[in-house]
């Protein structure tokens, strides 16, 4: 028979035998963990879609040209182009041996495109002048007026050019935009990639290309 009287012994809670009280977090400091939580999973995601190469974070391109000459792999040489800037002025790859070259296939109207464009005008600016980083942006299937218009609404100063027929694109067999072609100070493609990139990954492949040799 248990004995409900008053002078039963208090709980000691000094005692070794004393029973373990168990931390429980208040109810807005659980929601400050999840929410940090959260934030940590969305920019893991974010670094995930932006890094990982394919189709999934790039948009298809309908190219009317037909591709000609040999098809560009890495560790061989770049295919020669003519790419007609929006001034104007026409850029010859070939004419660059001896400085890296970083190839943009692109278009104004590419979402995943658009996303990656302030990386790059701040890669342009750091290295164009300081290590001699040539880029080559061809936009496909746009007019020079298009591409021109589009640059001037998203502050953007690097210079791009118009691949008005496809021709560029399809000689590289271009699948989807944006697609990145890395090509070393000898005219040899070092790496290329289909996607939009994290600015981190942009300089990684930047530093497969632009140390002198």
């Amino acid at each position: 028979m248990v004995s409900h009287g008053t002078d039963a012994t208090p709980m000691n809670l000094d005692d070794d035998e004393s029973v373990d009280v168990k931390w429980r977090p208040s109810p807005g400091a659980l929601r400050n963990i999840i929410a940090t939580l959260l934030v940590g999973v969305a920019i893991a995601g974010v670094v995930w879609f932006f890094d990982r190469p394919g189709t999934a974070n790039s948009q298809s391109v309908t190219l009317t040209a037909s591709a000609t000459g040999a098809e560009p792999k890495i560790g061989k040489p770049a295919p020669d182009f003519v790419l007609t800037m929006t001034d104007g002025t026409k850029q010859r790859l070939n004419d660059f041996k001896g400085k890296p070259v970083w190839i943009n296939f692109w278009a104004s109207w590419c979402p995943p495109c658009r996303a990656e464009n302030p990386d790059i005008q701040d890669l342009y600016n750091a290295h164009h002048d300081a290590d001699g980083l040539v880029f080559l942006a061809p936009a496909i299937g746009e007019t020079a007026d298009s591409v021109t218009s589009y640059m001037k609404r998203a502050d953007l100063h690097y210079p791009v050019g118009a691949d008005s027929d496809t021709q560029i694109a399809a000689d590289y067999r271009v699948l989807g935009i944006p697609t990145h072609i890395f090509v070393d100070r000898d005219g040899i493609i070092r790496d290329m990639r289909i996607g939009a990139m994290s600015k981190k990954t942009m300089e990684k492949m930047l530093a497969e290309i632009i140390p002198a040799q």
